[in-house]
């Protein structure tokens, strides 16, 4: 089984500010029948060192870009929404399904948990 198999997506769009010193990012709106249950799953690109984004160095470039002890990147956060609670072992089921799509290391967690209560696959 795969991502596209399970899961369409419904909604594409903005997510953040757009200023000088960042830029929005990209929110998509995933909707699909996982085990036999609606879900709707919000994917979000976060920096991997997100408190560090907002420091910009002398030269223009984000701290972490290239400084070795400050390592930069990113990885995808999806949120999941359903109407029944889902077991930490199928969300990391759903992370399996991004992580063979997708390059990025992949967190999941339920809709209104913080980051830090997430689970990797």
């Amino acid at each position: 089984m795969r991502w596209s198999d399970v899961f369409t997506l419904a909604i594409r769009c903005k997510h953040g500010i757009s200023r000088s010193k960042s830029v929005a990012g990209d929110q998509m709106i995933w909707a699909g029948v996982y085990r036999n249950r609606k879900l709707i799953v919000i994917s979000t690109v976060r920096l991997a060192y997100g408190n560090l984004a907002h420091f910009v160095v002398n030269s223009g470039a984000r701290i972490g870009c290239h400084d070795c002890s400050l390592p930069g990147g990113h990885y995808v956060d999806l949120a999941v929404k359903t109407g029944w609670p889902i077991s930490d072992k199928e969300l990391r089921d759903i992370a399996r399904l991004a992580a063979a799509e997708e390059n990025r290391p992949i967190r999941v967690r339920r809709s209104g948990e913080l980051l830090s209560q997430a689970v990797t696959p």
